[in-house]
């Protein structure tokens, strides 16, 4: 499976009394990498409006594991698991730069939906299925 990474530092405001990053914003890293990951086959929400569907969130789960602190260089890493049905399945794991101690991992799932949200899709075709295709390609490479 192919990850792609994201870089990002933990920033003051993220940080809670204890010094450790708040939980919540975790979600936020999953969404910098999911959103990196979806710029790279032009997937980004806008980019699915313009086609028709958009993309809403039902699942989330988040798995922490050691707490990331301020000043912390973060990676962020996302791969896509080829879906079943007509939804988008992510994988996350955040890991500190500097010695690759896990922080946290996750998954999120996205079903696809018209974009005037009266039809859920069941298969895909047309753009959609062929910029999906690519993207669930590349993260199934070793």
């Amino acid at each position: 499976m192919k990850w792609i990474e994201t870089e990002e530092t933990v920033r003051f405001n993220e940080v809670d009394e204890w010094g450790m990053a708040w939980h919540g914003h975790y979600v936020a890293w999953f969404e910098a990498g999911r959103m990196d990951l979806l710029r790279r086959f032009d997937l980004r929400p806008h980019q699915m409006v313009e086609l028709g569907y958009i993309a809403p969130v039902i699942r989330l789960e988040c798995d922490f594991k050691h707490p990331a602190k301020c000043g912390d260089r973060i990676i962020i890493q996302t791969t896509v698991v080829k879906p079943e049905i007509a939804a988008l399945k992510f994988n996350f794991k955040i890991q500190l730069k500097a010695n690759q101690i896990l922080l946290a991992r996750g998954e999120s799932t996205q079903v696809l939906l018209t974009s005037d949200k009266q039809k859920m899709i069941y298969s895909l075709s047309g753009e959609l299925e062929k910029r999906i295709s690519n993207l669930v390609s590349y993260c199934r490479q070793s």
